[in-house]
């Protein structure tokens, strides 16, 4: 058993390592009443072979169906009973299932969260339930245009297997997983090493690690089958327009650049850019989109990352019959930033911008779990403050040959809308 102790945001960080490999990361907040656990796992579409596409979603659903000592209505009843909050979500890279409780409701939600985790019984029925469920979701998400659009940009920039893949599944790969394959899924992939517990608020790090030493059974198989994470993928030059006709009434459209990963060391500037951009309501696109023209409610440029690939993409939405006009300005002003770079007042107010974001952000004890959890499974060992730090170090002149470097690769567009393409839009793009 190994701890750690390091600074966050003016309090301190504790992490024990147990004896199965288990990582706990804690923050105490001694003014917060509350406490919030989260377990994350280190498996998401990124883990999964096409043919399980949707498993690690799909087994997020079915551990809430029940365990050898609780039904499914005395798992969420637990908590709620108490005034509390459960749930979980799938990413790319990870699965997490979380609780936020009262500070003396802490042992209740670790336990039940153990519980669900190692003593889930996956039955047949709960699995072909949940198989109905999640199928209407897949139907619910085609229904919302700016999931659209993020699928078509990213499965054709990030072409990695899991990467580009939905983390939800598809209606083909929900309907043929079996019981079987969900199970073995959850046995590979569920042991001690790929788990991280982190908590933050009023939590007593010592406290948690004895009660997780007696918790559950964690001696679960450390074997996770080989997926390879890199791939050819298409041809960026061959792939500049990608439309989806549907009958929605605005356009929903995003131009999108190859970004940095996770790691790199160009997400800093680039993070600065994407607040000069389109960060906000004083960024150049929305003054010009917005406020001096009108075309559309609103703008935004940002990052996507993760830890083999990225993507850095402007989003809107508009009538169709102004998206030709929208992406001239947008290319335009990208042309300028790339070729004059941005202004020290700019980069002054963008630091600003994304200091003050970021601190907010991280006020309350859910959201400082959350950061612990991902942070302790992608290795990243910075506090926030050496992370601002690092943006406050960040010059005009670095910017500028970013933006250079990054508004020149070769970009898609994603269309998702009433109307077909033009040929003229597709020349626009690159």
């Amino acid at each position: 058993m190994t701890k750690a102790v390091r600074p966050y945001l003016g309090g301190q960080v504790r992490r024990t390592v147990l004896p199965s490999g288990l990582r706990v990361v804690t923050e105490r907040m001694p003014h917060s009443r509350t406490f919030s656990v989260g377990f994350f796992v280190d498996v998401g579409s990124v883990r999964e072979s096409p043919n399980l596409n949707g498993a690690s979603h799909f087994l997020e659903h079915v551990l809430f169906k029940g365990t050898r000592r609780r039904r499914p209505e005395e798992i969420s009843a637990a908590i709620e009973s108490v005034g509390g909050d459960i749930n979980a979500y799938t990413t790319k890279e990870h699965t997490c299932f979380y609780a936020r409780v009262l500070g003396d409701d802490a042992d209740l939600a670790v336990d039940v969260l153990s519980d669900m985790i190692t003593s889930s019984q996956i039955l047949s029925r709960e699995v072909q339930a949940e198989r109905t469920v999640i199928l209407d979701e897949i139907a619910m998400h085609a229904d919302d245009p700016v999931e659209a659009v993020q699928e078509l940009v990213t499965s054709a920039l990030l072409p990695q297997p899991g990467l580009g893949s939905p983390v939800i599944g598809t209606e083909q790969s929900i309907a043929a997983l079996s019981r079987a394959q969900i199970v073995r899924h959850w046995q590979r992939n569920y042991h001690p090493g790929s788990i991280v517990v982190a908590a933050a608020g009023q939590v007593d790090h010592d406290h948690l690690v004895d009660l997780l030493d007696r918790l559950g059974d964690f001696g679960r198989p450390a074997r996770r089958p080989h997926v390879p994470l890199v791939s050819s993928g298409p041809g960026l030059d061959r792939l500049p327009l990608l439309s989806d006709r549907r009958p929605f009434e605005q356009a929903t459209v995003s131009l999108a650049f190859p970004g940095p990963k996770l790691f790199d060391q160009e997400r800093f500037p680039i993070g600065l850019l994407s607040v000069i951009i389109g960060g906000g309501m004083s960024s150049r696109l929305f003054v010009e989109v917005r406020e001096r023209r009108g075309l559309a409610y609103g703008i935004e440029a940002g990052e996507t990352s993760y830890s083999t690939g990225g993507l850095w993409s402007v989003d809107w939405q508009s009538s169709p019959d102004k998206v030709e006009e929208i992406l001239i300005l947008v290319r335009a002003e990208l042309e300028r930033v790339a070729e004059h770079g941005v202004t020290e007042q700019e980069l002054e107010r963008a630091k600003g911008q994304l200091r003050g974001q970021t601190v907010l952000s991280y006020e309350g004890p859910q959201s400082r779990m959350a950061r612990l959890g991902t942070a302790e499974l992608t290795g990243d060992n910075r506090t926030v403050s050496q992370i601002l730090d690092t943006y406050d170090h960040v010059d005009t002149a670095e910017i500028g040959r970013i933006a250079a470097t990054l508004l020149t690769r070769p970009a898609v567009l994603g269309l998702v809308g009433p109307k077909r393409p033009t040929k003229r839009l597709e020349k626009l793009i690159n």
